[in-house]
């Protein structure tokens, strides 16, 4: 018999600690990207203009009844209300 002084151990069940190390690893995601160039006509006006030249024959002019000479009362070329 042994003295109360010395108890036999008591031997608990087994316990597990775990020493958990994490590291990482790549999970790829693929994300499909479409670039679309759209081209959209703007409408804008352009004017374009055409020039003629005609020479028509015009009034008869007599020397000394031109421009600055003639009645009172007569315009250029003989026309006219106001003369020059």
């Amino acid at each position: 018999m042994m003295p109360m002084s010395q108890l036999q151990p008591i031997v608990c069940p087994t316990q597990c600690r775990f020493n958990d190390q994490f590291f990482p690893v790549e999970q790829p995601y693929i994300h499909p990207i479409v670039n679309v160039n759209r081209q959209h006509p703007v409408i804008t006006p352009r004017h374009y203009f055409t020039e003629t030249t005609e020479t028509v024959m015009g009034a008869p002019v007599y020397p000394g009844q031109g421009p600055g000479f003639g009645r009172r009362g007569r315009g250029f070329f003989g026309f006219g209300r106001r003369g020059f």
